[in-house]
């Protein structure tokens, strides 16, 4: 197989990459890089999700991000697979989130959901 073949056959399903999965250190806000690789995409939506939570009953108007950011359909969103449009409105909903979640960024509720936008 020539190398361009090996390129093309490895982009052709990203999320079926091996190294993606075990990963020995991962970006985290939360917790220290090792520990991070050890948490799983259940476990960061939930904690996501509890921080969304949290916010609510801070501010209400972050309702509008629970279905694009943090619903069942979110969590299992991959985006190396989607088009370039889906990738787009995903972009534009976490560049309206942080922005609306700027004023709260010191408090815990909001590290939370950024750990699972992170992940």
């Amino acid at each position: 197989m020539t190398s361009l073949a090996q390129q093309l056959q490895r982009l052709a399903l990203p999320q079926s990459d091996r190294s993606l999965l075990s990963r020995d250190e991962v970006a985290s806000l939360l917790f220290d890089p090792k520990e991070a690789a050890t948490v799983d995409r259940d476990t960061a939506f939930a904690i996501g999700c509890t921080g969304l939570e949290e916010l609510l009953g801070i501010d209400p108007s972050f309702e509008q991000f629970e279905a694009p950011l943090f619903s069942q359909l979110a969590k299992t969103l991959e985006r190396s697979v989607q088009t370039k449009a889906v990738n787009k409105q995903l972009d534009e909903n976490i560049s309206l989130f942080l922005i609306h979640l700027s004023p709260y960024f010191l408090l815990k509720p909001a590290q939370k959901c950024l750990e699972w936008l992170i992940h």
